[in-house]
């Protein structure tokens, strides 16, 4: 069986926020397809709020920084359509 296109596709993902040195996401690729359920675990500090807001495109469109890689939600890429549009 051929699994339909994910809903969400993050491939290569990096980011880091204005002023910092350091990168808060590195590298991170993910697929979630529809009706997937998914946690999104680990320590304080690791990255867990920023990736969520990559999932809804609050980054890059809402928080200055640098991105490398991409983030795609139904077909759309994050730095090109607003959060509206993703929503």
């Amino acid at each position: 069986m051929e699994l339909a296109e994910p809903v969400i596709r993050v491939e290569g993902l990096k980011w880091k926020y204005e002023g910092s040195r350091d990168w808060v996401l590195k590298g991170v690729d993910l697929e979630i397809h529809q009706g997937e359920f998914v946690g999104i675990v680990g320590p304080n500090d690791s990255g867990k709020t920023t990736l969520a807001m990559s999932l809804n495109g609050l980054v890059p469109n809402n928080y200055p920084g640098a991105m490398q890689g991409r983030v795609v939600v139904d077909g759309m890429d994050t730095r090109e359509h607003s959060v509206a549009e993703i929503a």
